[in-house]
């Protein structure tokens, strides 16, 4: 067989992906990320209409999603999987305004953000110690304002069973000073996550030495990383919580001017 009938033959041979169902291309697709699916659509016709059909992005919806979009603030309206997907990347709010819920876009894994008004703060209704009310820059209606303690304790859990299985997760308290803030100095913070089966991350963190290092996200809150765990279940099973804490109960001096906007927890990304 000559040169001209060996490429004829194999010309045959290949497959058109244009000649492909739309079935086929989207079970292509659903083998990418969402990202290139995005940019792939955006470049070629072929894998345009397979982009926006319901069954391929139904596998980067986690089957959670159904059951958080009736506990939604406000009711999320979408005309199909694809823009009630981007819509949770938008991320939306949940349990009365208490609550954040989203999914990152770059790992389509499940994130939370609960507000300081679900978390368990020692005095945190006795109105000598600590204030309630709301700021322009938070990301809910109300916040906790520190006005003076010697004991500092502020508690939370999360249901392990509400996050994306196999994935690496951070809780992170996010805080921000007021304009005269005091008692923080040397003076150390202990964090800690602690996992159902009783296992322990904690680190110590001097919050004034982080203010001045600048490590802040946009209006001037802090990120401080309480510890990091992959969800796991308990050995018996009977308790599924991810505990985390920040407090400070040793050298217990007057401490105040400091705002506690919630705790993110929230799949690690690289």
């Amino acid at each position: 067989m000559d040169n001209s009938s060996e490429r004829q033959r194999r010309h045959k041979q290949e497959i058109n992906l244009a000649e492909l169902p739309e079935s086929c291309i989207s079970t292509i697709l659903s083998f990418t990320t969402t990202r290139d699916i995005c940019r792939l659509s955006a470049v070629s016709k072929v894998f345009r209409s397979a982009a926006y059909d319901d069954s391929l992005w139904n596998k980067f919806l986690p089957q959670q999603c159904y059951q958080i979009l009736p506990r939604a603030v406000i009711p999320v309206a979408f005309s199909s999987k694809r823009e009630l997907y981007f819509h949770l990347c938008d991320s939306i709010l949940i349990d009365k305004g208490t609550k954040i819920f989203w999914l990152d876009p770059s790992t389509t894994k499940m994130g939370y953000m609960l507000s300081a008004r679900e978390l368990q703060i020692s005095w945190g209704e006795n109105q000598r110690y600590w204030h309630w009310g709301s700021r322009n820059d938070s990301r809910f209606e109300e916040l906790a304002e520190l006005l003076l303690v010697c004991w500092l304790e502020v508690r939370g859990q999360i249901d392990s069973r509400l996050l994306s299985a196999n994935t690496e997760y951070r809780v992170v308290f996010v805080l921000k000073f007021g304009v005269h803030p005091y008692g923080w100095g040397d003076v150390p913070i202990r964090f800690s996550v602690t996992m159902p089966d009783g296992k322990l991350f904690e680190s110590w963190q001097l919050l004034m030495e982080r203010q001045r290092e600048r490590r802040r996200i946009s209006g001037g809150w802090m990120e401080i990383v309480a510890g990091e765990f992959t969800p796991k279940l308990a050995a018996d099973d009977d308790d599924f919580h991810i505990k985390f804490c920040m407090e400070e109960v040793e050298v217990q001096n007057r401490k105040g001017g400091l705002f506690i906007d919630g705790v993110k927890i929230e799949p690690k990304t690289t």
